[in-house]
Order: structure tokens, then sequence, then C-alpha cells
């Protein structure tokens, strides 16, 4: 039997109810669900663990997601919920509101009138630019000096040549890395890095911006462009949702793992924070492999017993704490993505 489940793409400004077509995953219809002043965009979608599908349809999804994120945002702001998010019915999606509220509100609130855009810069020849570092002097000397050494040491100089040459190319990398942010920076809100998938890449960094200054930083890094005399590619990708800044994820834990880790602190069906602890450390104090260096299964213990205060630690937030089974069901907490900078 499939059970019928909502897709959450994000959060918006809005109390108003809104149909925007069939336009999610699986031809979906979206809509927005709100809950006082805010409201989550989502789709009818079978209940789906998304890590199990082919990668084909991952990334079909993916694209949909995106594209939907985007439509939104053409008309207002919107706070992405982590890919993959799908909750059992609108009921759930209410109560994430209703307990993330504060926090989605001053996220909403903090990236009002804000687009992200991101910016690759490439070289434009990056065998022209390996050539340069190549001729350097440094390495001149260290081929001049290979020349005259037998053939036993030829290989441990190649690898040090390529070594060094790898070096320099990282400082000129950084070194016009720098030269572009001292550009862009004063235009954005924030900034962050995002990987470098190969050496052609001299950086890859989002911006958060005021909507109204797109055009100033599409202008600097035209002028950019010109100072470097085609040496550098330049692409620009969105305006987009602030993925990159303000990201959320839904969290909820599995009943069967939070009973198996309450019955392992020896912890009842209603506790408090001090009960978790107090207990948390009782058994550490006892089971601690350094006293029980005779018994062979006594770091594993020790890990289930380290594993099941951190789950029931991130579970119990309040002073008391209920772990009966339509409590863990209906609980659920809204936060950003790790490395994102909290706004509440």
């Amino acid at each position: 039997m499939t059970t019928e489940g909502k897709y959450i793409y994000g959060f918006v400004s809005t109390n108003e109810p809104k149909n925007l077509g069939s336009i999610g995953i699986d031809q979906g219809e979206v809509y927005t669900l709100p809950y006082q002043d805010i409201a989550a965009i989502v789709s009818h979608l079978p209940y789906t663990q998304f890590d199990s599908l082919p990668r084909e349809t991952l990334l079909r999804n993916l694209t949909i997601y995106q594209s939907v994120l985007e439509e939104v945002i053409k008309y207002q702001n919107i706070i992405p919920v982590k890919f993959g998010t799908v909750v059992e019915g609108d009921e759930v999606i209410r109560r994430v509101m209703e307990k993330g509220y504060d926090q989605i509100h001053a996220n909403l609130r903090e990236t009002e009138n804000k687009i992200e855009l991101d910016v690759v810069a490439l070289w434009a020849d990056l065998d022209t630019v390996l050539k340069e570092t190549g001729e350097e002097e440094e390495i001149k000397e260290l081929k001049e000096k290979a020349a005259s050494e037998p053939d036993n040491k030829l290989f441990e100089i190649k690898i040090k040549v390529g070594k060094r040459v790898k070096e320099l190319l990282d400082n000129k990398r950084e070194t016009y890395r720098a030269e572009i942010l001292d550009g862009l920076l004063p235009t954005a809100e924030e900034h962050c890095f995002h990987d470098l998938m190969d050496d052609s890449i001299i950086m890859n960094v989002a911006f958060l911006i005021q909507k109204d200054r797109e055009h100033t930083l599409d202008e600097q890094i035209a002028e950019l462009d010109r100072a470097y005399e085609n040496r550098v590619n330049f692409r620009i990708i969105g305006p987009l949702p602030p993925y990159s800044f303000r990201t959320f994820e839904i969290k909820r834990v599995d009943y069967a793992e939070i009973d198996e880790a309450r019955r392992t602190l020896g912890l009842e069906e209603e506790t408090t924070i001090q009960e978790i602890r107090e207990a948390y450390w009782q058994l550490t104090k006892k089971f601690h492999p350094d006293k029980l260096s005779g018994e062979l299964n006594a770091p594993k213990r020790f890990e289930k017993i380290s594993n099941a205060y951190k789950l029931v630690n991130e579970y119990c937030k309040e002073d008391s704490c209920s772990f009966r089974e339509i409590d863990v069901k209906n609980w659920s907490t809204v936060r950003p993505l790790e490395g994102q900078r909290v706004v509440a």
C-alpha cells in the first residue's frame, strides 16, 4: 500500500493559499500550505525514501525541485528545504511550521529582497598558465639540475618539480581569487566558497546580494573581465534562492530507534534533561572500557551507550521529555543545514 506524502520545497511569507500548477516532482500540483503568516511550498508525492531511488530519477527530481524554487523566487522570497524532504501529510507540515515558526519567520525576514548569485572564475587557457608556471626561474633551475643527475634520481626530481608547479599554480590562483573578491565583496551581504572541481577553476563563490544590486555585480564582473584581457572566464549562475546561505532541513526521528536508545539508558517514558544526563553519567562511569579491560565487548557496549545518549539528547530539547510513541511520532524540528548561519 502506497502512503500519500507531501514533498516540501521551501517556505515563503504568505497567509494565502495559492496553486502554482502541476509543476512539481512527478507532475505533482504545487501549492502553498499556510500557517499564520508563513507557508510551505508543497506538492503531492507518494511517500518515498529518496536515497533509494535510481540516480537518473534523483537527477530528474533535483532539476524539478530547483525549477520550482526558481519559479517561486520570481515573485517572492523563499527559503529552500533540503532536497528529498517528503513527509506523511499536511498535518505533519503544519506541526513543523508551528514548532519552527520563529526560526522560519526570522530567516525569511533576514533574506527579504535578497538573491543568491554564484560566480565561477576559470582560467581561459589552463595549458598556457601551466606553461608559464613551468617557465618560472626556480622551475627552470630544478629542470637544469635534473639534466645533470643520474637516471636513478630523475624520478625523484620530476616529482619535486611537479609538486612545486602545483604549489605555484595554487599561489597564482589565490592571488587572482583575492583580486576578484576585492572587486565583488563590497556588493555582497554574505559570501561562501564552493569546492573547486579541478585545476581549471580559480574560484566558485556564492554571493547573497540585494535584488536591486544584481546589475552592479554584473558590471563589476564585466570590469574584471576587461582587466584580465580574456585571461579569465567568468560564469554567473542565478538569480537563485539562497541555497548556500539559508537552506533548512526537517529532522524527524524513528520511534523504534528512540525507544531502544531510551531503554539503553534505562529511562522512563517521561523524564527530564537532568535525569537523562545523570543516567548517561552513571552508565559511562560503570561501563567505561578502561574499567573493564578484560571484557571484549566493553568498547562496543560503551559505544552503544554513547550513541543512545547522542540520539536522545538531540530529541530532548525541553526540560521535560516524553518518549511515548504518539509524542515521538509527532516530533520534528527545523534547522539550518550544517555549516549555515542560524538566524532566530
